[in-house]
């Protein structure tokens, strides 16, 4: 018994000391119980408001999973009381170090949580010794805790673009913070209702009102929500979205071309539509060749080609008038060139003026959008079909907020649980 000073210091738990313990079986990792006491004089804090009584109607033996000791599985054993609250009632006593209805210790908890975010979550808990179902709990209270912890910031610059879910047209809305790269909202589909929920759910007032601009594609009903929503801000069209409609172009542009083709001409574009579709300064060694001789053969593809390419220069200016100034002389380049498909794009990107003029205004980060659908897509690939979808976006949160970067990080982690 003289060794249980040296028990109560290894335990670190404030306000509690080790009273008794023993190890089950003559096993080198045998279970390790300790019997735990509450300290100097016997004052309980009710569960439920907080306020301290001496009163105490009965008591319970309780056991809570702790963090092993040296290969020993851990298991703490408290007498719980049940006290009498003047404003509650009969109310069970709070005990800093566990979860009202908890079976393990907040500490325990917070190491399933981690391990979860860098392995899944069948081998945490195996190597914590508990069943599946209680390590997936565990991850999702200590994702909940970290989430509800974290600073509401007012993001200037956000973000608004769909990820396909799934096999078919199905599809969720992701809000996103374009500043800080971070993933705000999660909604099924793809339609007016769903951005409209994600930025009046997942924002306050004072959030929506510091947003000065939103980057999204041309989709109609995210403008209309846009618009209804966040009647200040300015809408920037993605960079990406507009290039895909114009790469869209060039491969049709491709096929009128080479379907009339001869027979040599469709021998040397066969394979190549790829290639095609890169951009010239991505095309290296014998790709350049073989792309070369492809636009040398037909003029009206080889036109459509550098159109396509002069289009990067639109996010280059830096003031509205350079914008539309390039793009009227980028439409007189096509006149007399018999290319209806890329005089379409021209009308398109005309329709949609201002959304592109608004770079100019508010250079956002256009690659931070597409970046985070990769995440999703990695984050739902490693969850192999997981139907929580408030778990899924606690998840798609950690991933893109990497919250532990350093060692200083990490520490501070795991030290805000004891704290509290």
């Amino acid at each position: 018994m003289r060794s249980r000073p040296d028990f109560t210091k290894v335990l670190s738990l404030v306000g509690y000391y080790v009273k008794a313990f023993h190890i089950e079986g003559d096993q080198p990792h045998g279970r390790l119980t300790l019997h735990i006491e509450l300290r100097g004089r016997k004052v309980f804090v009710c569960c439920r408001c907080g306020r301290r009584t001496s009163r105490v109607r009965d008591t319970r033996t309780k056991h809570w999973d702790d963090l092993p000791w040296a290969g020993h599985p851990v298991t703490l054993v408290y007498e719980q009381r049940r006290v009498c609250c003047k404003h509650c009632g009969i109310r069970a006593e709070r005990v800093p170090f566990a979860d009202i209805k908890a079976r393990m210790t907040k500490r325990l908890r917070q190491r399933i949580g981690l391990d979860c975010q860098s392995m899944p979550t069948s081998h945490a808990a195996v190597r914590h010794g508990v069943s599946w179902g209680k390590a997936r709990r565990a991850e999702k209270c200590f994702l909940t805790a970290w989430d509800t912890a974290r600073p509401k910031r007012r993001s200037r610059y956000l973000g608004a673009d769909e990820v396909q879910r799934g096999k078919g047209q199905h599809y969720w809305t992701v809000l996103s913070d374009v500043t800080r790269g971070e993933v705000i909202g999660l909604a099924r589909e793809r339609d007016q209702a769903a951005l409209t929920s994600l930025l009046m759910g997942s924002l306050d007032a004072h959030q929506r009102g510091a947003v000065k601009a939103m980057c999204t594609d041309m989709h109609k009903p995210y403008l209309a929500a846009i618009r209804e929503t966040l009647p200040k801000a300015v809408v920037v069209f993605d960079k990406f979205h507009v290039l895909q409609h114009a790469g869209d172009a060039l491969d049709e542009v491709r096929r009128h071309e080479l379907f009339r083709a001869s027979p040599r001409l469709r021998e040397l574009g066969r394979g190549k539509r790829w290639l095609v579709l890169r951009r010239w300064r991505r095309v290296r060694g014998n790709k350049r060749t073989d792309l070369s001789m492809l636009l040398l053969a037909n003029k009206r593809l080889c036109k459509a080609y550098i159109m396509r390419d002069e289009l990067d220069q639109l996010w280059e200016y830096k003031t509205h008038w350079g914008v539309e100034r390039f793009l009227d002389g980028w439409l007189k380049a096509l006149r007399w060139q018999r290319l209806p498909v890329m005089e379409k794009l021209g009308t398109f990107l005309i329709k949609h003026l201002d959304g592109i003029k608004a770079y100019c205004d508010h250079p956002v980060r256009f690659g931070v959008v597409e970046s985070l659908n990769t995440t999703i897509k990695a984050v739902l690939r490693r969850a192999r079909g997981m139907r929580d979808e408030a778990m899924l976006l606690l998840k798609l949160k950690w991933a893109t907020a990497h919250p532990i970067k350093t060692s200083a990080d990490l520490k501070r982690l795991l030290d805000g649980v004891h704290t509290k």
